[in-house]
């Protein structure tokens, strides 16, 4: 492994890691997450921008105790889905077909 990938694996490694965190404790200010990692706050900031950048978290400002912070919630499973796919899943229907498409899988893997 070359010193780009070792830098580029130890980066998603740490992103991981902070995710699994912001899942735990959602909402959490990035000096709450840093403290919690034992992780520096700017570490913890650039892990959180790295994840919001990829789509998987959202940081706000917030007021806390009278001081802004910026808080790191993670994305809710609806907002990786278009409104025409969330509809689609409301239907009754929609569940049942998944039943059937999954069982044919599993069906179709062991024989």
């Amino acid at each position: 492994m070359n010193t780009i990938e070792a830098v580029t694996y130890k980066g998603i490694d740490t992103d991981l890691k902070l995710y699994e965190e912001i899942e735990r404790h959602p909402g959490e200010s990035i000096y709450a997450l840093a403290k919690a990692m034992k992780w520096s706050t700017g570490k913890t900031y650039s892990a959180a921008r790295r994840l919001e950048g990829a789509g998987m978290v959202h940081i706000e400002k917030s007021v806390k105790n009278g001081r802004e912070v910026l808080m790191v919630k993670p994305k809710t499973w609806k907002e990786y889905f278009t409104p025409e796919e969330l509809e689609e899943m409301s239907r009754p229907e929609f569940m049942v077909e998944v039943e059937r498409l999954t069982r044919q899988a599993w069906q179709e893997s062991e024989g």
